[in-house]
């Protein structure tokens, strides 16, 4: 779907694109848009997957095995204590925060979305002990594989740009083709490595006015100290290709 100024694309065409791009800059005449969804709830199999269907695209739904595994009455616990962590008392209905099931989570990728790895039980990377990074990162990648019956190409960690150590970093990259930074910027193909993706965040609960901020590209400028501090913390892993 092609809007004014972009055109609306899922995850293998943006890759495509990327790898075009570097060769032949002047193939791209609207700069492409991908979105993406985290945790896996399940409003994402609801909404906004419909939503995009609507408009000829797909999207990259990042999921929570954890979460998944949850039943209904764990889920909504396990969301304000893992995922939704902010010093607030729990506003959302019981519906907004449940997962999705395994079985929807197979559909989605049926119709053509990609799910993404966003860790086993939804934690911090930069403060996990290195004995527990395999299981948070690789084994979370295998098990949404056997629900989907494909290769987990993307990631995403969780919470804060920082949130991420060089060990941690190593991992991803070895079992992933994509990830994904919790760090807003518009991606340069050109000096930009595959395994550091930025991304802009919005969440539901922002007034339009953060809305119109964030998706103006204002928000953009105001992190480009912290993607060069980024960039420097994993300077011995991240080279583009």
């Amino acid at each position: 779907m092609d809007g004014p100024s972009f055109t609306l694309v899922e995850l293998a065409t943006f890759a495509r694109l990327w790898q075009e791009y570097r060769t032949n800059p002047r193939t791209w005449h609207k700069p492409p848009v991908l979105f993406t969804f985290d945790d896996g709830r399940l409003s994402n199999y609801a909404v906004a997957a419909p939503v995009l269907e609507s408009f000829g695209t797909r999207g990259v739904f990042f999921v929570v095995p954890q979460f998944v595994h949850c039943s209904p009455q764990e889920a909504r616990q396990f969301y304000y204590s893992r995922i939704d962590i902010r010093p607030f008392p729990p506003s959302l209905p019981e519906e907004e925060t449940c997962s999705m099931t395994p079985q929807q989570i197979a559909e989605l990728a049926r119709r053509g979305h990609s799910i993404g790895n966003h860790m086993y039980s939804h934690t911090n990377l930069a403060t996990l002990p290195e004995g527990r990074l395999h299981h948070e990162i690789v084994d979370s990648a295998a098990q949404i594989a056997s629900w989907t019956g494909q290769p987990v190409d993307a990631f995403a960690w969780t919470f804060s740009w920082d949130a991420i150590s060089p060990v941690a970093w190593k991992l991803i990259q070895q079992h992933h083709g994509f990830c994904f930074a919790p760090c807003p910027g518009s991606v340069d193909c050109r000096a930009d490595s595959e395994y550091l993706i930025w991304r802009t965040e919005v969440e539901v609960n922002y007034p339009p006015a953060d809305f119109r901020f964030m998706y103006s590209g204002l928000a953009h400028p105001l992190w480009r100290s912290k993607r060069a501090r980024l960039k420097t913390l994993l300077r011995d892993v991240v080279a583009p290709k």
